[in-house]
């Protein structure tokens, strides 16, 4: 069980900011594929009452991991996204997506991302890529966000504590197009991100 604080900044260089982390004396661990559902009850309740069950795949050149997560509600304090949330490994996805169905869950909906992850003695940036944005998450606590942020010279006008969810609403209402719950890469795009982090790590 832990307390998950973020903030996202969605108008960022990544290439410029990777030099601001090193600079700053951040590690980098790598990047990864991610392939997230996010499941519920079928009459919605998770989500009405702001709880986010998720069936986590990480993806790396070597090894898999995978990992079921409850999400409880969320409270905006200080600009930033505070949230509990209880976290377990699991051995296979495929064996718990059974279980969830078999509890009576759907999948509501399914999302993927690159996430390049940096590390600082007390917090985290992570630099991901969604099909439809970059965006840059720092979780820790709040007076290191705050610290680290201006550090590394994120942009304010662009932070948020928006999902990438509703992130994914506004940028597909912004663009006249309908609405989807779901953001995926191509099975192209995914074949061309796999090799490339096959080949990074060679």
């Amino acid at each position: 069980m832990s307390m998950e604080c973020e903030r996202k900044y969605c108008n960022e260089d990544f290439a410029q900011l990777r030099s601001r982390l090193r600079e700053a004396g951040a590690t980098c661990l790598g990047a990864h594929f991610e392939s997230n559902s996010i499941w519920d009850e079928g009459d919605g309740d998770l989500r009405r009452t702001g709880r986010l069950l998720r069936l986590r795949t990480q993806t790396w050149p070597d090894h898999e991991r995978h990992l079921i997560t409850l999400k409880l509600k969320a409270a905006n304090v200080g600009g930033c996204k505070m949230r509990e949330e209880r976290e377990l490994a699991v051995a296979d996805a495929s064996v718990m997506a059974q279980v969830l169905l078999g509890l009576g869950y759907t999948i509501r909906l399914r999302y993927e991302k690159v996430r390049e992850v940096w590390r600082f003695p007390e917090l985290e940036v992570v630099l991901d890529r969604v099909p439809f944005a970059e965006v840059v998450e720092l979780e820790g606590d709040m007076e290191a966000i705050d610290r680290r942020a201006a550090q590394l010279g994120l942009d304010a006008s662009g932070a948020t504590t928006d999902s990438y969810h509703t992130l994914h609403r506004a940028w597909r209402e912004a663009r006249g197009l309908p609405p989807g719950l779901d953001f995926v890469f191509t099975p192209r795009q995914r074949e061309e991100i796999l090799r490339s982090l096959r080949e990074d790590a060679s």
